[in-house]
Order: structure tokens, then C-alpha cells, then sequence
């Protein structure tokens, strides 16, 4: 029988493995090693760029040199991972965190192939749209992280890199409740491994002044009428030394204006002609004359719109929101010319007042105006507006406005409509818009069309014709008659003022505030060939 008490002598007990406390070190709190670097807070964000080309077949992703940069410095952690995911297409994205100490959050954004150029066909500088898309893509999917601020590479090209990011981190809130969960604040942004700031510069302005310009078209109606519309513009442009002259529908008559009383006197809102001047010129130069329609609110009138339009009518107003955001940024930009704005602002809305089939108007052109149709009301404005522009001897007339819904079935939201008088200011628009990306389509301006509208029985023309079709180029036909001779360039823009978010992966869905940018850099290239 095993007696276990003669084996405990070869047993250690726990109290034998205790490390007796050394008398050396006096007894303290932990000591803990501060590394500013490491403890910082990460929450900057940057957006990086991936070329792809699929027609190689090795290995056909390339990253972009600020990319490759940056994965140097993070030990090559970026480019491992990304080989992890399928390489982001263009329009596509991947999100990594935690790489350095600097950025909690990286967005690696697809650029196509890097042979993207000037497509004639397209009418559009691929390259320049396809860095609209990186950008704007990789800000708007770091937006939801609430970062401080996001870096953003220029990906060859700072201004349009700036356009991209700018115009997609921009959301409508204004009546949000402000302590609300789904507020997005938009991000400051910054160049990042660049140092063409001034292309950055002017990139963010424009963008900021089509947002300007959709901030206006987002406003609801009952907000946003002729009155408030015109003390918004008084703050916005009195503070850049831009003149605002505000007059009343008693001056309007004054001076002969039917189709504009007309339509103003619908609502007991009361219309505003509203005239805005910029003066970067010194007098005697001929000034730009801009026109924009700003019906705050198109009901139709009598002839009474479907209600799938009439949640969109409070955007009929864009055009004028148009040439607030344009001046407001020719004043910023500081350019050396002078620009009339006119903005004849109204309700139209259904009353006892209201124009009505038949009605018969004059202007101070002389010629008197069938209404046909009272719901084609924009037209009526322009036409009062054109005459006046005369007044100011303009170098060029640009009006902008919403005028026929039939272009969404023929062009969609890909170009707003073109008609003009001139071959040079198509040219130059042709060739502003196909570098912003945001592209017009010049549509036929011939006596065909005018014949249409001359075919009036009770007055020398109509505000419509009798076909059911060609109502823009109808449109134009019509403006063209108190154009006289000036050179004149008409925009159509119904079919690109609302997106559903599909046209441009930069736009979300809204109101879009086109054209302002491609106006902007029409004005950048006349000024360039000393053409104003």
C-alpha cells in the first residue's frame, strides 16, 4: 500500500513559484507610453484613384501616381488589399481603414482606362468626366463617416477633380430638423499631392455656384415666391458690389410689357422685374444681357398641368436661379466684363384672373401675341425681355429656361436644348460644355417653325402653334421674333432640371442646376479669345 505522505517532500507549492518584490523600484501606478501619433483621433478621409484597363492581360490595374505615393508611405498595405476586391470599375469604389496614422478611412475610386481622351463622337472630354465621377464618388461614400476633412487627389486634373467632389457631397436640408440623425454636414475638402490650387479654386466655385443655383430650384413655393425670391438675390449679389434694381408691375406696364403683366397679375403674388448689373469692364464696353425665366410656380393656369409635372413646377424657375449663381460667380472670379441680368419673376396659378384661351397681348415690339395655349407662359416673359434687352446694346443675349417638356423624350437628361442665331456662340458653348461635362445639342432654328406660329388669324403671332409636336424648336421660333439683331443663344433646359439620380453618378436625385457651370466656362473661353 502507496503511503502518499512520504511523497510530498518532492512537491513544490505555489508560494515556492512567487517572484519575491524587488526593493530597488519604489511602488507606483502602471506607467503607460504616450505616442501622439498613434493616439490621435483618424477622422480624415482620402480619396485615392485605380485605372483599369480590361484589354490587358496581366495585370491590367495601375494605381494613380499620388496613389502609389501614398502606398509607399503606408508600407504597401493599400495596394495588398485592394488585390484582395475586384479592381473598382469606373463609377465603382472600395473603402479600406486604418492604413496610416493620418486617415481612418481611404476610397480607392475606378478611372477607366488611362487612355481616356476628347471623344468627338461624344462631344466630351472622357478624361476630364471620368475624374468627375472618381471624385465624386469617393467623397460622397466617405461623406457618411462624418470625417473632418476629406483629402481628395486631383487624378490629373484639380478643377474637375474639385467639380466632382463638390457637387456630390451637396444635399438639400434646409428644413431638417438641425438636431436630426439624418443631417449630413457637408465635409470640407481639400487638395491632396497637388499644387495647382488655383484650378482647385475655380473648380470648387463653379460647382458651389450650380449648387447655389440648385438650392434656389429645391426651395418649395410657398417659401419662395417673386418677393423673397428678390430679397435673396438683393443678399447675395448687393455684398459683391452687384447693382439689384427691383421693379414693380406698374413699371412693367409702363413700358409695354403685356406678356409679362399677363401672367403676373394670376396669382396675389405680386411680380418682380427684377435687374441685376455686374460691372468688371469699364463702361464702354457691351455688356453680356442674361434672361431667366422665373415662374416660382407653374400650375398651368386654366390649362391646368397633370399632377406628375406639378410636384416638379417649383423649379420652373431655374433659369433665373441660373443667372443669380452666373453673375454671383463672375463677381467672385472678378471677370473683366459686364453682365445685364433680367429676371422677370411671377406666379402662375389658376383665378379669375388668369389668361385664358384667346386672350390677346402686345409688347413694346410692336407685335401683338395670340395666347393660344396658356400654359407655354415662360416664353411670354422672355419675349418681353428680349425687347428690353435692346436697351443696354448687348454684345450677346443668353436666356435660360424651362420650356418644353417634349425634349425629356428626345433627349432625356443627357444635353439641354441649343438654339441660336450665331455660329461663334455655338462654338464656344459647344466647346464649354463638352469640357464640363455638361453638354448641349443645338436643335434647328428654321423658318419651318416660324411659319408654324405665324399662322395666326387675330394676331401677328402665337405663343403655340396648332401641331401637336415641335413645341421647343416652336419655342425658339417664337423668341426669335424680337430678337432683331443681336446675337442670341437660347437654352431649353426642362429636360435637365430635375435628375433622378441616374444621369450623372455626381448629381444626386433633385434639382440639378444646369447649365451654370457650362455658361461659366463659355464665358472663361470668350474672354480668353478676346471676345468680350
Amino acid at each position: 500500500m502507496f503511503d502518499y505522505r512520504h511523497s510530498l517532500k518532492w512537491v513544490r507549492f505555489l508560494s515556492q513559484f512567487k517572484i519575491p518584490r524587488s526593493d530597488c523600484l519604489s511602488y507606483g501606478p502602471p506607467r503607460r507610453v504616450y505616442d501622439p501619433k498613434v493616439c490621435a483621433i483618424q477622422d480624415k478621409g482620402l480619396v485615392l484613384g485605380v485605372y483599369f484597363n480590361e484589354n490587358v492581360k496581366d495585370e491590367g490595374a495601375i494605381l494613380t501616381a499620388s496613389a502609389q505615393k501614398y502606398d509607399e508611405q503606408c508600407g504597401g498595405k493599400l495596394w495588398k488589399q485592394l488585390k484582395l476586391t475586384p479592381i473598382p470599375r469606373l463609377g465603382e469604389y472600395r473603402i479600406f481603414y486604418d492604413l496610416d496614422s493620418t486617415y481612418g478611412f481611404v476610397a480607392v475610386a475606378g478611372l477607366g482606362t488611362e487612355c481616356l481622351t476628347f471623344n468627338n463622337l461624344e462631344q466630351l472630354d472622357e478624361s476630364k468626366e471620368a475624374i468627375r465621377i472618381a471624385a465624386g464618388i469617393g467623397a460622397q461614400a466617405l461623406q457618411k463617416f462624418k470625417p473632418s476633412l476629406i483629402h481628395v487627389e486631383s487624378f490629373g486634373n484639380a478643377e474637375a477633380a474639385a467639380e466632382g467632389a463638390t457637387l456630390s457631397t451637396w444635399k438639400f436640408q434646409e428644413y431638417k430638423n438641425p438636431t436630426s440623425k439624418e443631417i449630413v454636414h457637408p465635409a470640407k475638402m481639400a487638395l491632396y499631392d497637388d499644387c495647382d490650387f488655383h484650378g482647385w479654386k475655380i473648380g470648387t466655385l463653379k460647382a458651389q455656384s450650380q449648387n447655389l443655383a440648385r438650392f434656389l430650384q429645391e426651395m418649395p413655393p410657398n417659401h419662395l415666391n417673386p418677393t423673397s425670391f428678390a430679397k435673396i438675390a438683393v443678399e447675395l449679389l448687393c455684398e459683391l458690389n452687384i447693382n439689384v434694381e427691383v421693379k414693380t408691375q406698374g413699371w412693367a406696364a409702363s413700358h409695354e410689357m403685356g406678356g409679362f403683366v399677363t401672367i403676373g397679375k394670376s396669382s396675389i403674388q405680386p411680380p418682380l422685374y427684377v435687374e441685376i448689373s455686374y460691372f468688371g469692364a469699364d463702361e464702354r464696353t457691351r455688356p453680356i444681357v442674361m434672361i431667366g425665366k422665373g415662374v416660382t410656380f407653374d400650375s398651368g393656369s386654366l390649362d391646368l398641368k397633370p399632377l406628375k409635372e406639378l410636384r416638379y413646377m417649383k423649379g420652373d424657375m431655374a433659369g433665373a436661379a441660373c443667372v443669380v449663381a452666373i453673375t454671383r460667380a463672375a463677381a467672385i472670379l472678378k471677370l473683366p466684363i459686364n453682365i445685364r441680368g433680367i429676371l422677370p419673376l411671377c406666379e402662375l396659378m389658376p383665378s379669375g384672373r388668369s389668361p385664358k384661351f384667346g386672350d390677346i397681348v402686345s409688347c413694346a415690339h410692336g407685335k401683338s401675341i395670340h395666347i393660344r395655349m396658356p400654359s407655354r407662359e415662360g416664353r411670354l416673359l422672355i419675349a418681353d425681355s428680349l425687347v428690353h434687352a435692346r436697351n443696354y446694346w448687348p454684345k450677346a443675349i443668353l436666356d435660360i429656361g424651362t420650356m418644353s417638356k417634349e425634349l425629356i423624350y428626345s433627349l432625356g437628361g443627357a444635353a439641354c436644348g441649343c438654339y441660336t442665331n450665331s455660329e461663334e456662340l455655338f462654338c464656344y458653348v459647344r466647346a464649354a460644355s463638352s469640357q464640363t461635362g455638361d453638354r448641349i445639342w443645338r436643335l434647328p432654328l428654321w423658318k419651318y417653325y416660324e411659319e408654324r406660329i405665324k399662322d395666326c388669324e387675330t394676331a401677328d403671332v402665337a405663343n403655340a402653334s396648332h401641331d401637336e409636336y415641335g413645341d421647343s424648336p416652336n419655342c425658339a421660333a417664337f423668341l426669335k421674333q424680337f430678337v432683331c439683331d443681336s446675337k442670341w443663344l437660347h437654352f431649353d433646359t426642362y429636360n435637365v432640371a430635375y435628375t433622378k439620380g441616374h444621369d450623372f453618378p455626381y448629381l444626386h436625385r433633385g434639382m440639378t442646376g444646369r447649365p451654370t457651370r457650362t455658361v461659366i466656362e463659355m464665358m472663361f473661353q470668350l474672354l480668353g479669345d478676346s471676345k468680350l
